[in-house]
Parts: structure tokens; sequence; C-alpha cells
């Protein structure tokens, strides 16, 4: 899901309650990933593990650290009228991109743990 900024439909981001100011684009996600174990010796599949996390990609103006931290414990998206709040949240990199118009854009990627979805 790619939260859009549009003029009447824009996103609000807060990280731990304080907004985070200076965001270009908002990517949202969920990564599955399936771990099989198998019998000793032969290869033959005896169990299936699966795991899912969460992931929120920023694009920003301004520099991450002073808006978010370095592990917010809650990340909220307010859009239309959905909030969607990811909790159990840590930054897991940040990127920096020095543009030919000497502007610099930084993108974040949070890893969260679990994932709600309430209409206001």
């Amino acid at each position: 899901m790619i939260a859009s900024f549009l003029k009447g439909c824009d996103v609000t981001v807060t990280a731990d309650g304080a907004r985070v100011g200076g965001v270009i684009s908002v990517e949202c996600g969920q990564n599955n990933t399936v771990e099989k174990i198998e019998e000793y010796l032969t290869d033959v599949p005896a169990a299936q593990l699966s795991s899912s996390s969460y992931y929120v990609k920023l694009r920003m103006r301004v520099q991450p650290y002073s808006s978010i931290g370095l592990n917010p414990s809650a990340v909220t998206l307010a859009y239309g009228n959905k909030r969607v709040s990811y909790t159990g949240c840590c930054v897991e990199s940040v990127k920096c991109e020095i543009l030919p118009d000497s502007a610099v854009e930084y993108a974040v990627l949070i890893s969260a743990g679990e994932r709600s979805v309430e209409n206001v």
C-alpha cells in the first residue's frame, strides 16, 4: 500500500505522538517469511514456520533524527478517515541522497511488529 500525498488527502505521520515533518512520501507493506524444518539426513519436510513483520518507508526532506529518533515505539499514519498504527517499531536503515539541486532527501526504513487500523 502506498499512501499518496494529494491535495485534500494528505497523510500525517506521527512518531511517539509527535508529528514528523518534511515527509515527501510514505510506503507501507508486510514482509512474510517461511522457514522449513527438514528431517535430519533425509531432507523430508517435517514442519514449516511462518512469520510476518510490517514496514514503513519514509522519504523525507529533513534529518530523521530530529523528528523520529532512532527507536520510536509507535508510528501512526492518518489519512482520509483512517488511522493506521504500527507498534514495536525500530529504525532499520537511514539513507541520505544529495540531489543535483543541492537538496537532501532521506529514506528511512522502519520495521514494526504489529499493525492496527481504525476508522475515524
